[in-house]
Parts: C-alpha cells; sequence; structure tokens
C-alpha cells in the first residue's frame, strides 16, 4: 500500500491537517480492520493504535464510514497483474500465480472478505470499494483479455464483467472462502479452465 500520494488541507480558520498523522492513522485502521473487522472497529480503537486523541480523527472524518472510505480511495492498493506470457492460457496463468500470491497474504486474508461483504450493501463504503479495488482489478482483467482478442484468440463482442467474474471469483472462493491450497499442479488446470471457459464465452 502506498501512502505517498497523501496531501492534506483544512478549511480557513482550521488548523492544517498533517499527512503524516493521517498515514499513521490509516496504518492503524488497517490492522484494526485485521484485527476485528468494520463492523467491530472503533474510533477510540483507531485512536490509541495510532497514538493520537480521538479529536485527530474527528477533525478529518466524521465517522468510521468517512474514515474508511477516505483511506480506500485515497490508498494506492496493489492489485494483481498479469504479464504479457504470448498467450491467453498462459496470460491467466500468471494471473492466477499473482493472484493467489496477493490473497494469500496474512492482511489480505483478513481484511478482503470483510470488505467484498460490506459491497452488498447500500453505503458509501460498498460504493468505495467498488470504485476502487473492484474497478482496479476489472482493470487487469480487462488488459489480459484486450491482448487475447489482438492476437485473434477471443473475439472482440466478449463479456468482460462475466470473464472478470470467473477469474476473480473463483480465486476468491479458493483462498478466502474454501481455504484451499493450490499447487503446480492446481494453477495449471486452472489457467487450462479459465482459457477454456473464456474461448467458449467469446461469441463467434
Amino acid at each position: 500500500m502506498n501512502y505517498q500520494a497523501i496531501t492534506e488541507t483544512a478549511p480557513r480558520g482550521a488548523a492544517l491537517l498533517r499527512p503524516h498523522v493521517t498515514r499513521s492513522i490509516w496504518r492503524a485502521a488497517i490492522i484494526e480492520l485485521a484485527r476485528v473487522g468494520y463492523d467491530q472497529m472503533s474510533m477510540d480503537a483507531v485512536a490509541k493504535r495510532a497514538g493520537v486523541g480521538k479529536a485527530a480523527l474527528y477533525r478529518r472524518w466524521n465517522s468510521k464510514e468517512a474514515m474508511v472510505v477516505a483511506m480506500i480511495t485515497a490508498i494506492e492498493l496493489e492489485i494483481v497483474q498479469a504479464e504479457d506470457r504470448g498467450s491467453l492460457r498462459d496470460d491467466i496463468k500468471s494471473y492466477v500465480e499473482a493472484g493467489l500470491r496477493m490473497m494469500r497474504r496474512p492482511l489480505a486474508t483478513r481484511i478482503l472478505p470483510d470488505l467484498y461483504a460490506e459491497m452488498c450493501r447500500d453505503t458509501l463504503l460498498a460504493k468505495a470499494i467498488r470504485d476502487t479495488v473492484y474497478a482496479r482489478k476489472r482493470i487487469s482483467i480487462v488488459a489480459l483479455l484486450d491482448r487475447a482478442i489482438q492476437r485473434g484468440e477471443l473475439s472482440p463482442g466478449m463479456d468482460v464483467d462475466l470473464a472478470f467474474d470467473v477469474i476473480a471469483g473463483t480465486l476468491y472462493w479458493r483462498v478466502l472462502v474454501s481455504r484451499s491450497n493450490s499447487d503446480d499442479t492446481q494453477v495449471n488446470a486452472m489457467a487450462d479452465g479459465f482459457a477454456a471457459a473464456l474461448k467458449a464465452m467469446s461469441p463467434p
């Protein structure tokens, strides 16, 4: 996660908000998200972990939701990228390998299920997750499909959203829900299966 782009200004007459304090708060918020989940996370606990008074949080955001929305929107989240390996099947294998590595990280296994569950609700946080995490993940799949279309492996009328659901949804379920291990044989099987599925979904 990249916090370096954070800049802050305050309303006229208010004290300047210090970016390094915001970074400390967001680091604390991430740890609390991983520790207790979004529903149980409190502004008090975040402030205590960040080593600041609760007023420092409320000078920036009026609620826990506003804080997490701002954090998700501003932080440069790491997104799975698929290398160009010369074929649809091998590009998919690259995406699967990178996706498995990323989602097996301790913070990811604790935070991602909570954030994705929040997407089921009609909240500002749900919209922020869709507009950032989900949208950025989709960009990687679009790039992978575009390369396959340029090679003639898929047709231009491909349903990108369905393709994204097939690949990303399977990885999410396997790693974060069923907690299954995936060895080289299974990774190759997934790459073969995803490639075959996408070709079957590609209109003639």
